[in-house]
């Protein structure tokens, strides 16, 4: 059994050891992952994207007990070195191809910061058992799911959803290809049709639950109880959860139905809009592991690197090395990412304007070209909600001699937009084929529609915006798309069409710094750390003869 005192020195150990580690994601956060870091932020306040609170929640929790029953076991090894300078290599390329693939470069990015996250935890933190790999997989929990994934389970859940709140209510159900409405008669005697939407079709709780799932089979590894309970124990909180929250989206649709026809559409939209899937999500969570904690038996357990023999091999002067092997790794990978990041990436756009929302607000006015002239643009309310954007407008274009009609989408993070393929579903289209091509260093994709008797192509590109204003300089994401009522000779002109719009107005500046500014970064980083070093052995020397005068005086 270890002695007060040698608790005492582990839990300092452990403190320190967990301070330096947070500070360095922090640190990762603030600099190379800032743009990640903010866009999650942004996603998570968004409807379908609030299940991220509920990863931050299990990342949390998984690795506070990780710390509280298994510890951190200090050591550098050569496989650990290996493992992390593999896992370290792999983020950086990860990183790169984040700043040329926009469409998927919040998801990039956080597959990114999640190698890097565990390169840091291996060096700390040691895994024996299947139990505890768990804690190395929860960061890639914060990874956003693809809008894809959203759009293909969404209109599955909302014909279902659909049918059986029109089966309750005794509205008319109309299905269609990618989404379902309940036609009612309102309150005024009017007839109208309430779409199911992604907010009421239970994904939110879906993907809450598989965000919480590492946590409950993290708490299951610890009971006592025979595996075969355990499992069924497990299946049964999961159950309990997913039924909890799509009872609660299904309440929901239904009381947004009664509304309509009782008091009104504008009231039953207030409704829809003040009634958070998060809700039901958090009781559906809270559910589960109260599940877990109800029926499942535990037992006190000791602290792993208390019942070894941890003190002889952890001195202090060791365990200041390892951090200081930490701090210097997350510098130098820190100053490649930057080093590598120099002038690589799509160009970003620059537009001058007297404010932002001047640019939000008539974005066809500052994205025409000499090759490619927008001549109109309406604001889509409709098609703004579906895809997820800030604002969405139809626009008429002419390139070249030839009329098209096309798209504008503002969003501040590309994780917002949803796929063309759901947004042309739910107009009618048939989506026959798409493909896409990368010219002058951005990507064109075209999507071949049908409809009746009409065929054509859908091209589109995903552009970095930077608004020049007199106050400074604001980032945001258009997307330009447009349409042509030919397939086989048009791909060509939309192409030269789309990226006139990078040619003709990309920076070219260069978003690195130079040499001679990472250089002095480095030395100021490097500085940092030898006073980091400096200021944990003070502490350590200040703490271990207090805690001596303590047991020996």
């Amino acid at each position: 059994m270890a002695s007060w005192l040698e608790r005492g020195d582990h839990s300092f150990k452990l403190i320190a050891g967990f301070v330096v580690f947070a500070g360095l994601i922090g640190f990762l956060l603030e600099t190379t992952y800032r743009e990640f870091f903010e866009s999650i932020i942004k996603l998570s306040l968004s409807e379908e994207y609030s299940y991220i609170i509920v990863s931050f929640f299990t990342v949390l929790t998984v690795l506070y007990l990780a710390t509280r029953y298994i510890g951190f076991s200090y050591g550098v090894r050569l496989s650990k070195v290996v493992f992390a300078a593999t896992l370290l290599a792999f983020s950086i390329a990860i990183y790169m191809l984040a700043r040329v693939d926009l469409e998927r470069g919040v998801q990039l990015m956080g597959l990114s910061f999640a190698c890097v996250f565990v390169s840091l935890l291996v060096f700390i933190y040691e895994p024996r058992t299947l139990r505890e790999v768990i804690v190395l997989l929860t960061p890639l929990l914060l990874i956003p799911l693809p809008t894809s994934m959203i759009d293909s389970l969404t209109p599955t859940l909302s014909r279902y959803i659909g049918l059986l709140a029109g089966f309750v209510t005794g509205a008319r159900v109309i299905e269609s290809p990618g989404f379902t409405q309940i036609e009612v008669v309102s309150a005024s005697g009017e007839s109208v049709r309430l779409s199911v939407e992604a907010a009421c079709t239970g994904v939110v709780t879906t993907s809450c639950i598989i965000a919480v799932a590492p946590l409950l089979a993290y708490m299951a590894s610890f009971s006592v109880d025979k595996p075969l309970r355990k499992v069924i124990i497990s299946i049964l909180s999961i159950l309990t959860a997913l039924m909890i929250g799509l009872v609660g989206n299904f309440v929901r649709v239904i009381l947004v139905i009664y509304v309509a026809m009782n008091l009104g559409v504008e009231y039953a939209y207030t409704f829809f809009h003040y009634s958070p899937s998060i809700l039901y999500s958090t009781i559906s969570v809270l559910a589960a592991v109260y599940i877990m904690r109800r029926y499942l038996n535990f037992k006190e357990i000791p602290l792993r690197s208390l019942r070894e023999d941890f003190a002889p091999r952890a001195t202090w002067d060791y365990i200041a090395g390892v951090l200081l092997l930490l701090i210097i790794v997350v510098g130098a990978t820190s100053l490649i990412v930057q080093s590598a990041g120099t002038g690589s990436g799509v160009s970003s756009v620059i537009v001058e304007a007297h404010s932002v929302s001047e640019y939000l607000s008539n974005p066809a006015k500052y994205l025409s070209t000499s090759r490619l002239v927008f001549t109109g643009g309406v604001y889509d309310a409709f098609l703004t909600r579906v895809l997820g954007g800030l604002s969405v407008y139809r626009v008429s274009a002419s390139s070249m001699g030839e009329l098209y009609t096309g798209y504008i989408e503002l969003v501040d993070t590309p994780a917002r937009l949803h796929t063309w393929e759901l947004c042309l579903t739910l107009q009618g289209y048939n989506v026959k084929s798409s493909w896409s091509t990368d010219v002058e260093g951005a990507r064109v994709n075209f999507i071949v529609i049908e409809r009746g008797v009409w065929r054509g192509v859908l091209a589109y590109t995903l552009i970095p915006i930077t608004i020049r204003t007199p106050s400074g300089d604001y980032n945001v994401y258009t997307r330009v798309s447009l349409v042509s009522g030919e397939v086989v000779n048009a791909t060509g002109k939309l192409t030269s069409a789309l990226i006139s719009i990078i040619v003709e107005h990309s920076s070219v500046q260069s978003r690195g710094g130079g040499v001679l500014n990472t250089l002095m970064q480095a030395f100021i980083y490097m500085l940092g750390v030898f006073l980091a070093y400096l200021v944990v052995l003070a502490i350590h020397k200040l703490y271990g003869y207090r805690v001596k005068g303590v047991f020996h005086g």
